[in-house]
């Protein structure tokens, strides 16, 4: 029997880069895959590869994650398929160069990067703790180290955009939410785990029209780890036994690391929880 036999795991950022090779390799494990993705092409496309591997038709799911109505949608489908969540892989992220703004006027990056794992989370809340045991698995980044602490003051980069900062700001948010996440239901028989999957080469930035800016990611990209490296780390954390009873860590290279004083900020993890669910509408418990 395959290790992830019998299991239901729902990616979000899927169809390609870490998502897509996570997806693959737990389909190979033997995990039933169930996914969000944005583009109808690329879903068909990554459902014709898993059913291939397996004999397996997963349950795609088109949603814009930047839009908090979208992300309703989105959970509301996938609960109405009564499908078990044994593990929630929140892995959609983008980084760009210039100020978006999405359509509940929200900054892009903090809406895709932070808003959407807790808004899709909580949501989906109830049915990963009637799967339990399960598992929650944020993609975080190193970037959550280039900035000390949250600005609060300036969540939407309105008064300051630096692409960097912008970025590692979302990113610092995502470890602090898994620390606060993991803190309220650590009774309840499911872990939730964060990781930093290293500097890989996918598409992420290349949303992005700057020719100055799309000539800066090719030029970084021959030092890149290959997305199935990439991967390596949140397979581990959404499948391994050595981290069954293991939560509110961050992890690299599959072993926990230390994060920066701000991402052990517990006040700030606090805030940042109060802040998401005054700007999704959600909140736990």
């Amino acid at each position: 029997m395959k290790e992830m036999e019998g299991k239901t795991c729902l990616i979000t950022g899927a169809t390609s880069g870490i998502g897509s090779s996570a997806a693959l390799k737990l389909s190979d494990m033997g995990a039933d895959i169930c996914f969000i993705a944005r583009s109808h092409e690329k879903a068909k496309k990554l459902g014709e590869k898993i059913f291939k591997i397996s004999g397996k038709e997963p349950l795609s799911i088109i949603a814009d994650l930047s839009s908090q109505e979208g992300i309703r949608r989105a959970a509301e489908e996938f609960i109405q398929s009564n499908k078990p969540i044994d593990v929630l892989l929140n892995n959609a992220g983008i980084m760009s160069l210039k100020r978006n703004v999405t359509v509940d006027g929200f900054e892009e990056v903090f809406a895709v990067n932070h808003l959407a794992y807790y808004s899709l989370t909580l949501r989906l809340l109830d049915r990963i703790l009637e799967s339990s045991p399960a598992r929650i698995v944020n993609v975080a980044s190193g970037a959550h180290s280039f900035i000390e602490r949250m600005n609060f003051d300036d969540l939407n980069s309105e008064n300051s955009f630096k692409t960097m900062q912008v970025y590692g700001q979302s990113k610092l948010a995502n470890i602090l939410f898994t620390k606060k996440l993991s803190n309220l239901i650590k009774s309840k028989g499911v872990t939730v785990n964060c990781l930093h999957p290293g500097f890989v080469s996918t598409s992420l930035g290349t949303q992005n029209k700057s020719i100055i800016g799309n000539l800066l990611f090719n030029l970084a990209r021959p030092f890149a780890r290959t997305s199935e490296k990439g991967a390596e780390t949140p397979v581990y954390l959404c499948s391994s036994p050595e981290v069954s009873a293991i939560s509110g860590e961050y992890f690299f290279d599959c072993k926990i690391k230390k994060t920066s004083e701000g991402a052990q900020n517990l006040s700030d993890a606090d805030k940042l929880w109060e802040v998401s669910s005054e700007l999704t509408g959600i909140s736990y418990p």
